[in-house]
């Protein structure tokens, strides 16, 4: 039940987007505001799956009724995706698919990062099934997987870079998932040499 109720509430943003193109005001450019609302509800979704894995890795014990967090993982991770690729394909509707467009993506400091961000998580949404887990393996899987922290370091400047009005917003947000995963990476160090 909760599990169910959980996928209805993270698809809420699509509808509201629906709603937007149909009866909504998106503004004089409607692609540039819905590129605006898409790529940040990717980052809430990739931060939230992000602290999932912090709690798993300090050995949380989840209660009962938020067990369902940890059979959504990989929903959630995949639909991260899916508004990410909105993200990049309102990118290239607000350039007209233009060959600046394209330009822009390898000459850009802040559009270099997210389409590397974006490849990274691309290869873990393809590979977020259990026949690839079987293919390559629970270990190589689960190795392959961590580059997850790498997209999300490409992210966090991406957003930094262009998110002058919102910075100390999105400075919050990130930087209190990094002070997590920096306490993550010191325990595993620790348990690591305890293994020794």
């Amino acid at each position: 039940m909760f599990s169910k109720l959980f996928r209805v509430l993270l698809l809420l943003p699509v509808t509201y987007w629906i709603y937007l193109i149909f009866w909504g005001d998106l503004g004089a450019d409607p692609a540039k505001n819905l590129n605006h609302l898409t790529g940040p509800m990717a980052l809430y979704y990739i931060i939230l799956n992000l602290a999932i894995g912090i709690l798993i890795s300090f050995s949380f014990k989840f209660p009962k009724f938020l067990r369902f967090l940890l059979t959504n993982r990989r929903f959630l991770g995949v639909l991260s995706f899916i508004f990410l690729i909105f993200h990049v394909t309102l990118y290239f509707l607000m350039e007209g698919f233009e060959k600046i467009a394209f330009v822009q993506l390898v000459t850009k400091t802040y559009l270099i990062l997210g389409l590397l961000a974006w490849l990274i998580l691309l290869v873990l949404a393809v590979t977020s099934n259990d026949y690839s887990v079987r293919k390559l393996g629970g270990k190589r899987w689960k190795l392959l997987h961590r580059s997850v922290y790498l997209a999300s370091a490409f992210l966090t400047v991406h957003i930094l870079l262009i998110e002058k009005a919102d910075l100390l917003k999105y400075g919050i947000i990130l930087s209190s998932l990094w002070v997590l995963q920096f306490f993550r990476v010191i325990r595993n160090r620790k348990n690591i040499k305890v293994g020794l």
